[in-house]
């Protein structure tokens, strides 16, 4: 007996905005000037920061600030185009290949995911030779920032 099944297609096209709180606007803003900021709960450091300690729910004692160079825990080469990623007032310049990695910022207690460039993702070779764990990196920043995530660019090996 052959089951009926019903398939139904459609696109959810949800606008809306969130309060960001007073932890990441001041991560936001510090991006706008190129400041990479991050906090301290306790004895461990988060870049980007926290509100609050998931674990003890410890508030931060207070912000810290990095030139953003980083250390590649994981990363994958994307082959397809993109899809989804839109912020205000920000670009998304992205052609397959591309490279997305697990940065730790200046040894933090947390990673964050952003893209490498520098690096010719075409050329298997070059990427072998080039991208591992442990790859030292640095934010490179956008022309024009807007208080976002994507006001760093990308982040580029340090030669």
């Amino acid at each position: 007996m052959k089951a009926n099944t019903i398939e139904k297609q459609w696109s959810l096209d949800l606008d809306y905005s969130v309060s960001l709180g007073e932890t990441y606007t001041g991560f936001m803003e510090g991006l706008k000037e190129k400041k990479f900021l991050g906090n301290k709960i306790g004895d461990q450091t988060f870049f980007p920061p926290k509100p609050f300690c998931n674990r003890t729910y410890e508030l931060p004692s207070g912000w810290v600030e990095s030139d953003g160079t980083g250390t590649v825990e994981a990363f994958t080469i994307y082959q397809k185009e993109p899809e989804g990623i839109v912020y205000p007032d920000a670009k998304v310049e992205l052609a397959p290949p591309y490279i997305v990695a697990v940065i730790r910022i200046n040894n933090s207690d947390q990673c964050l995911i952003h893209l490498i460039s520098g690096i010719d993702a075409n050329d298997p070779e070059q990427l072998l030779n080039k991208v591992s764990a442990g790859l030292t990196v640095r934010p490179v920043w956008a022309e024009e920032r807007h208080g976002n995530i994507l006001d760093i660019k990308y982040f580029e090996p340090v030669e």
